[in-house]
């Protein structure tokens, strides 16, 4: 055991606030892991939802296991693996090792996790002995299958009962003389939104399409992803803190899940349906429990400025005394009550998310902005003293021409025009970040069936972007590596043929082209093909309570530039998820 790897978990376990340690007599050990470095884990609010929820079963203590530091990787590969933080065990020492996957990058992660873990690899393969594998998180409801050989059991769906359903399942069942295939059938039974993969038949042509998705024992074809009522629930908020964040020691508080604007390339705009806001007196009391005056708070959901508490939840936290910061504001919501309380907490920058440059190219996408609106609220954040923009752009969208990424360059040069204007008066200068990122077409979105924009077209256009406002005083661009995007892309729109190359990926002996060539992948497959209306994708299997006919639909509207209004939860039944269509 590698002392070194011991001492950075006890500095962590000492730096933080909120830990939870409870014995392990009588219950039912946990490794809650996040296939990534600490850091990354600890500013993931999901992931300490989980360890909270977890923790709060009386009959369960949850330990929480990292991808080890890279200075780390060879002590843990030595000795017995990665650790817990909280009692230092290795993962073996575990019943159930529980992944929470937010990103599908972090497929890899997962599998050189499980290598160092000294736990077989494939769920085919794992003696009864062995702890159940788990996994759970966004990434697995909206596509699962690249990893689905080496899980034992997916909860598909939002934490909130489903995590108190499976362990009150699983622990029927522990004293019980079943061998471990009997134990996932029991599972994959009496726990609604539990996917077993290994109790489905999986068939590919010859052309590597999928023809064939189905169960081989008594169970429903579609499995649903449970979403969460969050009407009883407190508001989720950080359980620890820690300065070892992206938020470092700042209590972070969910005020809403899910989004009703309906952008055509956000997934978690539609699998997070319906959207729902939190009560603001819930959020103001949440944030004040846990954090004390003078204390920072972070305000998230997919659309903080949609709140319709907004402003009275940050008039409140600020009279309480704590410090605000928000994630990204919609530029159509902007409030100059809000914007004035985030002025006075000190905040420096503020994040709008335009992600198109043309009207016509946002009205593609569904972000229903007009550039006098994104206009508008540069003049209404700047003037509160807010001078520091950061600006979310994508490249590659469906339908993008080379006049719409001229369009990203024109219109931050008026940005930075009304910037500078009110700067001046105010003898401050701003600056501004753009953040470029190439789409990635998702599971579940309007945009699920097109094809990922080719890397050199991506690579030629962030160029044009820099050359366009390298001469811009204060402008900075920072974009993502295509590259990376097109791996995403491969594992967002992959199958169970991708399994050995993640296998291959995840022993760290060789790289993305090496993989693929020998183990015989053609990722351009899964990347550069559009696929068919009709054709059969590898999450098809899993119900958000919305039809493909409606995604397909909206891909068609796409196409034909035409909007949707945003969702009314109640009123509408479009979609179908608040009722019948």
């Amino acid at each position: 055991m590698s002392w070194q790897l011991q001492r950075r978990l006890k500095q962590w376990l000492a730096d933080e606030t909120g830990t939870v340690i409870k014995d392990w007599g009588g219950k039912i050990p946990v490794a809650l892991v996040y296939p990534n470095r600490y850091f990354l884990g600890m500013s993931n609010l999901g992931f300490q939802t989980v360890y909270h929820r977890l923790n709060r079963l009386p009959n369960v203590v949850c330990e929480r296991l990292f991808l080890p530091e890279s200075e780390d990787i060879a002590a843990a590969s030595s000795g017995p693996g990665p650790l817990s933080v909280e009692s230092q065990r290795p993962m073996a020492d575990f019943h159930i090792v529980a992944f929470s996957l937010a990103f599908e990058n972090d497929f890899t992660n997962l599998v050189h996790l499980l290598q160092l873990g000294k736990l077989s690899l494939y769920s085919s393969r794992r003696h009864q002995h062995e702890p159940l594998v788990v996994a759970g998180g966004v990434a697995t409801f909206l596509n699962p299958e690249p990893i689905a050989p080496f899980i034992d059991i997916f909860l598909l769906g939002e934490a909130e009962n489903l995590l108190e359903d499976f362990i009150s399942a699983w622990e029927k069942i522990l004293d019980d003389d079943l061998s471990r295939e009997e134990q996932l059938a029991y599972i994959a039974k009496r726990v609604s939104s539990a996917y077993v993969p290994s109790y489905f038949r999986v068939e590919n042509g010859s052309d590597g399409r999928l023809i064939s998705f189905e169960p081989l024992i008594d169970i429903p074809k579609k499995i649903p992803a449970r979403p969460a009522s969050l009407e009883s629930e407190d508001p989720i908020s950080s359980v620890i803190t820690t300065p070892h964040t992206e938020f470092p020691d700042t209590v972070l508080v969910e005020i809403g899940r899910g989004c009703g604007r309906g952008c055509r390339f956000c997934a978690a705009g539609f699998v997070y349906r319906p959207v729902r806001h939190r009560q603001g007196d819930k959020v103001v009391q949440a944030a004040l429990n846990r954090s004390p005056e003078g204390g920072k708070i972070g305000l998230l959901s997919s659309a903080v400025s949609d709140h319709p508490d907004i402003d009275a939840i940050c008039l409140q936290l600020r009279k309480a005394g704590t410090s605000l910061s928000v994630s990204s504001l919609r530029a159509d919501s902007v409030t100059p009550t809000m914007l004035d309380a985030l002025s006075q907490s000190g905040l420096q920058t503020v994040t709008l998310a335009p992600e198109a440059g043309s009207e016509r190219l946002r009205q593609v996408i569904n972000k229903n902005l007009t550039e006098k609106q994104i206009l508008d609220s540069v003049t209404a954040v700047v003037s509160a003293g807010i001078l520091n923009l950061r600006l979310y752009f994508m490249i590659g969208l469906p339908t993008e021409t080379e006049e719409d990424v001229a369009a990203i360059i024109d219109l931050v040069k008026r940005i930075k025009h009304e910037q500078l204007v009110i700067g001046r008066g105010q003898k401050r200068l701003g600056t501004i970040t753009l953040s470029v990122s190439s789409f990635v077409p998702k599971p579940f979105t309007p945009f699920q069936w097109v094809p990922f924009c080719d890397l050199s077209v991506l690579k030629q256009r962030i160029k044009k972007l820099k050359r366009g406002l390298g001469a811009v005083a204060n402008v900075k661009v920072h974009a993502d590596v295509p590259r990376w995007a097109y791996i995403q892309a491969v594992l967002s729109r992959g199958d169970r043929q991708l399994a050995p190359l993640l296998a291959m990926l995840g022993q760290q002996k060789s790289n993305w082209s090496q993989a693929t060539k020998a183990i015989n992948v053609n990722p351009e497959f899964y990347v550069y093909r559009e696929r068919e209306r009709e054709e059969l994708l590898p999450w098809d299997f899993i119900d958000h309570g919305f039809s493909k006919d409606y995604l397909w639909n909206e891909y068609q509207a796409a196409l034909a530039g035409e909007t949707t209004p945003p969702c009314d939860p109640g009123n509408c039944v479009t979609c179908g998820v608040c009722g019948e269509t």
